[in-house]
Order: C-alpha cells, then structure tokens, then sequence
C-alpha cells in the first residue's frame, strides 16, 4: 500500500468520480483506475461504486476512508514539520562546545539566535576538554560544534576568529600592558587539571616559551582559576572573554600575544537549522579577533 494511492482513493471521494479525479491529479483516468485496482486488490475488496451520479462509498470503502483519511494528514503534518524546521519555525539545535566558549563566546550568538528563531530550542552541550569535545562530535553527537580547530579533521568546518589567551594576577594594569615572558617563568601559577582543556594551553605556552610552571594550585574551573589569581596565590592563564569586567585590569597580554583559533565543526554537512546558526555565528560580532588582525608576532596554539 503506497501513500499515493491513499491520496488518490481520496480525491476521487473528494472529485465525486474518475474523472473528475484524474484531472485534478493530473493523471489519465486509465492510470488512476488501475491504482484503484492495485489497492484494491492488496486489501482484498472493493472500495468504490461507479453510478450514474458518480461513485459511492462501499461499507469497506466506509471504514477504509476515515483511516486513509488519517495517514494522508500525518503525512502531510510530517512534511509540514520538517518544513518548519528548514525555515527556522520549529525545531531545535544541538550545539557542541568547550566549557569555556560556552560562558564567553556563545552568549552573544544565543541572544541572536533567539531573536532571528523566537520558536527554536538552542542546546548547548559543554566539555571540559576539547578531545572529549571532538570524540562526541565523531560519535554522531550533536548537530554542529564550537571550540579549538580540531587536527585532520575532515569534515567541514569554518574559522570563527581567534580567542585571546591572558595572563591574571592581582595587580591592576593599564590597559594594554603585556606581560613579559621572564616574569611568567618565575612566577608561582595556578594550573589546570589534565581533563581541563586549558591545561593543555599552558602546557603548550611553557613550552613555547622555555619554562616549566611552579605549581601553588590546580583546579578544574576557569572561574575558580581566576579567583584564585586574583586572590594572590598564583598567575592564571584564561581567554580574555572569560575575564569578567571588573577584573580586566589584572589581565595582561603575553608577550606579542596569545591566540587559540575557534571554529564551527561537524561530522559531515550540517542540517539546514544548524548550518544557519553556523552562519549566523560568522555575522555575529563575536568576542574574537579576526585572523587579519592579529599581531604581525602573534603566538597561536
């Protein structure tokens, strides 16, 4: 039983005859006879009467026509909801992302999305670490990801910008000082735990500069990271956009500049609802640094 005879069992109940049926379908009346036939020999009776004053109903083709009824609008509601979600009425996306790009990169792009799709559900879902980041997005998880450009990866993925990586203690600073390197390797730190993907950013910054951090602290938080440097125990390294305002003073640039490119990834093409948050995400003044206007000298990990 095909959906397409259902739709033309009903247009000739609609039609009131063959004829009339065949020409609202487009159909020569021969063909859509033989559809008739073909269901109704798979369903073992009769379902329509030809009279002199058109067709009639036969008591199976009574208690078929409520039921082909049914099935013919779930389909077309089927068809109305996936619709929907193409033209962004309906529907929701499942964003991937970092922990710390989920507080101080993406608040900006949800508010946006909210207005543009007032009837859309955003689901942001945040990792510590981005290898458990891209092992979810490998894993069929989610609709798109947000974080640190993934290495050989071979779907598609598009450049967002670059994040500023700072350096916070418990002075306050003009705006616009930078931190110098020899200072940073005598300095007691505040680090990460190994499954916080930030760990991995001050380990590839010591060694690019030559020294091995003195750790006082280890946390798995950002924020905790930063109260603690700003407390005094130690140095902390964290995305500029991380740093809450009233404590931007205390942050610092690190030598010519620190920078992590982010980009939007996934598996394979995205959906139509997700790719138009991925483009969404690029007209989106973001708290990103383009890759034009980075340092001549910039660092990037």
């Amino acid at each position: 039983m095909q959906l397409r005879q259902l739709e033309y069992f009903l247009a000739i109940w609609e039609s009131g005859s063959f004829s009339a049926a065949a020409t609202r379908l487009y159909l020569t009346q021969p063909s859509l006879s033989q559809q008739i036939r073909i269901l109704e020999k798979e369903l073992g009776a009769e379902l329509l009467e030809r009279g002199r004053h058109g067709v009639t109903l036969t008591p199976a083709g009574r208690a078929f026509l409520p039921r082909a009824q049914r099935v013919v609008q779930a389909a077309q509601d089927a068809k109305d909801s996936v619709r929907q979600v193409i033209e962004g009425r309906e529907g929701d996306v499942h964003v991937l992302t970092v922990r710390s790009v989920a507080s101080g990169v993406l608040p900006p792009s949800a508010a946006r999305w909210h207005t543009l799709f007032p009837t859309t559900v955003l689901r942001l879902h945040d990792f510590s670490h981005r290898r458990d980041l891209e092992e979810a997005v490998r894993g069929g998880q989610g609709d798109i990801a947000v974080g640190p450009r993934p290495s050989a990866w071979e779907g598609p993925a598009v450049s967002l910008g670059h994040e500023e990586m700072v350096v916070v203690g418990p002075n306050a600073y003009e705006v616009g000082t930078a931190a110098d390197p020899s200072e940073l390797a005598s300095a007691d730190w505040v680090l990460y735990e190994p499954e916080q993907g930030m760990s991995e950013v001050v380990d590839w910054l010591a060694g690019r500069l030559g020294f091995v951090p003195r750790a006082v602290a280890r946390t798995g938080q950002v924020s905790a990271a930063l109260q603690f440097a700003i407390e005094g125990i130690g140095m902390a390294v964290a995305p500029e956009n991380a740093v809450p305002d009233a404590w931007s003073k205390h942050a610092r640039r690190i030598g010519p500049g620190v920078f992590r490119e982010l980009v939007a990834f996934s598996r394979q093409q995205p959906s139509q609802l997700a790719e138009q948050y991925r483009d969404m995400l690029t007209s989106t003044d973001l708290p990103l640094t383009a890759g034009a206007d980075l340092p001549p000298d910039a660092l990037c990990c």
